[in-house]
């Protein structure tokens, strides 16, 4: 998962929309939306409730990649 999915699914998490992600990060929503996409095919997950429950399960060594606890 790259720094900016990362940044992303915390957002979402969250409870943010695309369009607010967008404005967060002064980019397109178009762009949030594929980096969404991207997300859940790597997580594979269906939707953002569960990319945000993805988000709870991942933990974070200190170079900043991921391991996913489970997946779905």
């Amino acid at each position: 998962m790259t720094a900016r999915e990362t940044e992303i699914l915390d957002f979402i998490a969250r409870g943010l929309t695309s369009k607010q992600i967008a404005r967060e990060l002064n980019i397109s929503p178009y762009t949030v939306n594929t980096h969404r996409d991207n997300l859940r095919r790597k997580l594979g997950a269906h939707n953002g409730a569960q990319l945000a429950s993805c988000r709870a399960s991942l933990s974070f060594n200190q170079q900043g990649e991921t391991a996913m606890a489970h997946k779905f």
